[in-house]
This record gives structure tokens, C-alpha cells and sequence, in this order.
């Protein structure tokens, strides 16, 4: 089975990604690794100027969801990411892009 792992930065402190297309903590540790690589140029302990390997947290959940930002040219510009248990308030559920499944990747 082949997998097709998308690795999206979160934020501005290029330390959060989330990871969907993989049920494997492992491949997403792997895919923001290569990422940064591609991306910065560089590896993330050097990004980050670490004196050992980066270690990740990472998090896996089944019903994540994009709430749109206020473009609707790019609606996941300036999206949030949110979940029920949190987010039980949503203010329109018409406008959520989900639910999916993904890993939240943290350096």
C-alpha cells in the first residue's frame, strides 16, 4: 500500500506541522523531518541550532477539522485547526472542512 503523506506547517515558529495520509507516528516523525530538509534547506536540529537529535511530540486524532479563515479564495489561509472535544462550540458547522485524520507534530 502506498501512502501519500502531506506534511503542513502550522504557525509561524516553523516548529508545528500536521501530518495526514499516514496512521504511523514513525512516518510522520520521518515525513517533517524530510520536509524540513526540502523545505529549509536544512535539518531540523540545525534549524532549530539543536545539540542533540529533535525529539517530537506528536498526536494523533481521528476528527480533526479545518475551520476556514476569512478568505474564500484560499479558505485555509488563516484556518484553524479544531476538534470537538474543544471546539464543542463551533460557529458554523456548514463552513468546516472535515473531519480527517492526521498527526500534530511538534518540535
Amino acid at each position: 500500500m502506498t501512502e501519500n503523506i502531506t506534511v503542513q506547517e502550522m504557525g509561524e515558529d516553523s516548529d508545528l506541522w500536521i501530518v495526514t495520509g499516514t496512521t504511523d507516528a514513525h512516518s510522520a516523525e520521518e515525513a517533517v523531518r524530510q520536509w524540513c530538509e526540502k523545505t529549509m534547506e536544512q535539518t531540523i536540529e540545525a534549524f532549530l541550532d539543536a545539540d542533540d537529535l529533535v525529539e517530537f511530540t506528536i498526536t494523533f486524532r481521528k476528527d480533526w477539522y479545518w475551520l476556514p479563515g476569512g478568505d474564500p479564495e484560499n479558505p485555509l489561509d488563516e484556518a484553524a485547526l479544531v476538534y470537538p472535544k474543544f471546539d464543542l462550540m463551533l460557529p458554523d458547522m456548514a463552513a468546516v472542512i472535515g473531519p480527517f485524520s492526521g498527526f500534530l507534530v511538534k518540535a
